[in-house]
C-alpha cells in the first residue's frame, strides 16, 4: 500500500518538482504536496505542517540554505534534504552541520526515494527514542514522588496528620493546590471527608452516604472516575451545587486496604487543563499507597490501644494489691494514692523521663507490699515492738522485692520498695547503702514517705502540720 507523504518542494522549476514527485512515487510514496519558490510562499507553506522538505540549493528569489534557516528559527523538526543541480562539497558540509538530513544532485534523482526513505525512517527512530527518553524520565519522577511520599507517611504517627501530608504531597506532584480525602465509616455506612485544600475546605459537607454524589458513586464504581467539570455532572451532591465553582475539572480514584475499599482520595484542576492518562496511573498509585499508609497507622493505633489498656489493667493490679494491705493496716489507708501522687509530681520536676516515671508510679504504689508476708501480730501489734519482732518487721523490704520480681514488668519499679528505708548515713535497712548508693527514686520517694507519715493521724499521736513536717525534715536532712 502506497504510504502518504505530505510534501513540501522548494523550486523554481516545474518540471524538476514533478520528476522528484515520479521518483518518491516509484519507492511507493503518495505524494500530498506543494511546489514554493520565494520566502514568503515557503513560510506560509509551512503553516500545513509537511513531513518533509525538498529544496534546491539556489532560486532566484530564494536559496535552499535560507529555507534551512527559516525552519531552524522556527524550531521545527522538518527532514529537510537538499536536492540539486549542483552543490560544492564545502557548502554540503554546511548544510548538513545546519541540520538537512541529506542532499541529492539532481543528475541522480534516483536515489531521491531511498534517501527520503532512509530520512524518515530515521526521523521515526529519533521520534521514538526521544518519546522513550520522555517516558523514562516521567517514570522517575513518578518514582521519585511516589518515593518521597512513602519515605514521608512512614514517620507519621497519627492518622490525621497522615492523611494531611498525603494530600498536600498529592496535589504538589499534580502541580494543583485543590483536593480532598475521604476514608468510609463503616459503622454508619458514610464516607468522611478527612483531608480537604483548596475550595474543598469551603464545602458545607462532612459526610456522604455510600453512593451519593461523586465521591460516593465513585467509591461504588471500583474505578477511577473522570470528571471534565465538576459543576456540570448530574452526579455531584446538590447540597453543594452552589459551592462547588466552575471551571473545575479532576479525578476521583478508590482507596483500597488488604483489597477492601476504605475510602476516595479527589484531585481537581482548573480548566482547560485535563488530568492525563499518566497523571490517573500516578493517582492510582498514590491510593494503593495510601491504603498501605492507613492500615499501617490503623493497626499501630489498634495496637496502641491495646497497650494502654493492657497498661491500666497492670496499675488496676497494682493498685488493688496496695488496697488489700491497706485493709489489713488501716493505719495507712489512703496512704498509698497520697504518696504515689506526690511522689510522682516531685520526680517530675527533677526530670525524670516518661519512661521512668511509670516505674516510679508502680514502685511507689507497691512501696510497702512487703507488709503482706509480715504476721498480723506483729503489724497489728499496738504500741512498740521488742528487738525480735522488730527484726522480722524489717525483712519487709525484701520481702518487696521477692514477692513482685518474678513478674518481669515490675522489676524496674523495685528500687523503691527495696530501698525506701536505707538512710542516707547508712542506718538504714535491709542493707545499710549510703549517699548515693541508694537509688535517687527511693532517696526522693522516703522524703514523701516520711512527710505523709508525719502529716496523718496515727492512734498514738495526732497529724503534724505541713510546716512542723517540713522543718524536721529539713533538720533530718
Amino acid at each position: 500500500m502506497n504510504k502518504k507523504l505530505r510534501l513540501l518542494i522548494v523550486e523554481d522549476y516545474p518540471d524538476d518538482a514533478e520528476l522528484m514527485v515520479m521518483r518518491l512515487e516509484e519507492e511507493g510514496f503518495k505524494p500530498e504536496w506543494q511546489r514554493v519558490e520565494n520566502e514568503e510562499d515557503f513560510l506560509k507553506a509551512l503553516e500545513n505542517e509537511p513531513e518533509i522538505i525538498l529544496a534546491d540549493w539556489e532560486l532566484p528569489q530564494f536559496s535552499g540554505l535560507r529555507a534551512l534557516e527559516l525552519r531552524n528559527e522556527r524550531g521545527l523538526n522538518i527532514p529537510f534534504i537538499l536536492v540539486s543541480g549542483s552543490i560544492g562539497e564545502e557548502a554540503a558540509i554546511n548544510a548538513l552541520h545546519l541540520g538537512a538530513s541529506d542532499y541529492i544532485l539532481k543528475d541522480r534523482s534516483k536515489r531521491l526515494g531511498q534517501a527520503v526513505r532512509r530520512t524518515l525512517d530515521s526521523r521515526r527512530y529519533q521520534q521514538e527514542k526521544e518519546g522513550a527518553e520522555a517516558e523514562l524520565k516521567r517514570r522517575l519522577a513518578e518514582l521519585e514522588v511516589l518515593y518521597n511520599i512513602s519515605s514521608s507517611l512512614r514517620y507519621v504517627g497519627s492518622l490525621d496528620a497522615m492523611l494531611k501530608s498525603l494530600l498536600e504531597q498529592t496535589l504538589a506532584a499534580l502541580n494543583t493546590d485543590t483536593g480532598s480525602i475521604w476514608l468510609a465509616d463503616f459503622n454508619n455506612g458514610t464516607l468522611r471527608m478527612l483531608a480537604a485544600s483548596g475550595w474543598f475546605t469551603n464545602l458545607d459537607l462532612s459526610a456522604v452516604e455510600l453512593g451519593e454524589g461523586l465521591v460516593g458513586s465513585t467509591y461504588l464504581d471500583d474505578k477511577p472516575n473522570i470528571i471534565s467539570e465538576f459543576v456540570r455532572d448530574p452526579r455531584l451532591n446538590k447540597k453543594v451545587l452552589g459551592q462547588t465553582p466552575a471551571g473545575w475539572g479532576g479525578v476521583l480514584v478508590p482507596i483500597y486496604s488488604n483489597n477492601e475499599k476504605i475510602g476516595v482520595i479527589v484531585t481537581a484542576v482548573t480548566l482547560p487543563r485535563v488530568l492525563k492518562e499518566q497523571d490517573v496511573k500516578l493517582l492510582i498509585s498514590i491510593a494503593e499507597m495510601a491504603g498501605i499508609a492507613v492500615h499501617r497507622i490503623r493497626l499501630f493505633e489498634d495496637l496502641q490501644a491495646a497497650s494502654e489498656s493492657l497498661v491500666t489493667a497492670y496499675h488496676e493490679t497494682i493498685k488493688g494489691w496496695a488496697n488489700a494491705l491497706e485493709l489489713r493496716d488501716q493505719e495507712t489507708e489512703g496512704h498509698s494514692e497520697r504518696v504515689t501522687e506526690i511522689t510522682l509530681e516531685l520526680a517530675q520536676r527533677m526530670g525524670f523521663k516518661e519512661e521512668q516515671l511509670i516505674h516510679i508510679y508502680r514502685g511507689s504504689f507497691l512501696h510497702d507490699i512487703g507488709k503482706m508476708g509480715v504476721s498480723d501480730t506483729i503489724l497489728l501489734k499496738p504500741g512498740s515492738l521488742d528487738d525480735q519482732k522488730w527484726e522480722i518487721m524489717r525483712q519487709h523490704p525484701h520481702y518487696a522485692y521477692d514477692l513482685p520480681v518474678p513478674i518481669g514488668y515490675l522489676k524496674p519499679a523495685l528500687n523503691i520498695p527495696y530501698c525506701h528505708h536505707e538512710k542516707f548515713n547508712g542506718s538504714g535497712y535491709p542493707c545499710g547503702l549510703k549517699g548515693d548508693e541508694i537509688p535517687l527514686e527511693a532517696r526522693i520517694f522516703a522524703v514523701i514517705d516520711v512527710y505523709d507519715a508525719l502529716t496523718s493521724d496515727r492512734p498514738y499521736r495526732l497529724a503534724w502540720s505541713k510546716k512542723d513536717a517540713l522543718d524536721h525534715i529539713k533538720k533530718e536532712s
